[in-house]
């Protein structure tokens, strides 16, 4: 280092004598610009390419750990639909009418005996965890025939005693009018 300052001091008078050319001090400029120009506009890119990448490696990930990792069966219990497209179709044929029974009942006019009502919706609710409970099984078993006939068994067993509901709610209600008809008779 001391031979570098040594030989500078020597030498000072041929340091800065010359002057640059003409227009050095416009292009120096240019180029500057053209470079923080260039440098805004590359990092401006380089994060957009950056949080591209980003997201697809977040997205790919959470694709593998829930298609791989964790497959869906294994996060939720397995129904009759997960088993087969013949299955699929006869859950989705008795839930449907076991929908249409339910909203009957529940749409049915119980004059103002609201506890009967309650009564039963509670029990068709039961009716519906003892199903969780095969669907649970199902799970644990993976498969089980004896567990598929047992649910088929318990949605044809509900619709049977649904429309056994249904048929003595309109019992009740026939004989409910006719006793109403026969009143208004006698008082006439």
């Amino acid at each position: 280092m001391k031979l570098l300052e040594k030989y500078i001091i020597e030498n000072r008078e041929n340091f800065g004598l010359e002057e640059p050319d003409k227009g050095h001090f416009d292009r120096f400029e240019e180029k500057h610009r053209n470079f923080h120009s260039k440098q805004d506009r590359f990092s401006w890119k380089f994060m957009l390419q950056a949080a591209v990448v980003t997201l697809l490696v977040v997205l790919s990930t959470l694709w593998v750990y829930d298609n791989l990792i964790d497959p869906p069966n294994d996060r939720a219990t397995l129904t009759l639909a997960d088993i087969s497209p013949e299955y699929r179709e006869a859950e989705i044929y008795y839930t449907t009418l076991i929908n249409r029974r339910y909203n009957e009942i529940r749409s049915f006019d119980f004059h103002e005996n609201s506890t009967e009502q309650e009564i039963v919706l509670n029990e068709l609710a039961e009716m519906d965890t003892i199903y969780k409970s095969l669907e649970e099984e199902l799970d644990a078993e993976r498969g089980n025939h004896m567990v598929i006939s047992a649910m088929i068994r318990h949605y044809q067993l509900k619709l049977d005693i649904m429309g056994q509901i249904l048929e003595h709610l309109y019992e009740v209600q026939t004989e409910e009018n006719l006793k109403i008809k026969e009143d208004e008779n006698i008082s006439i």
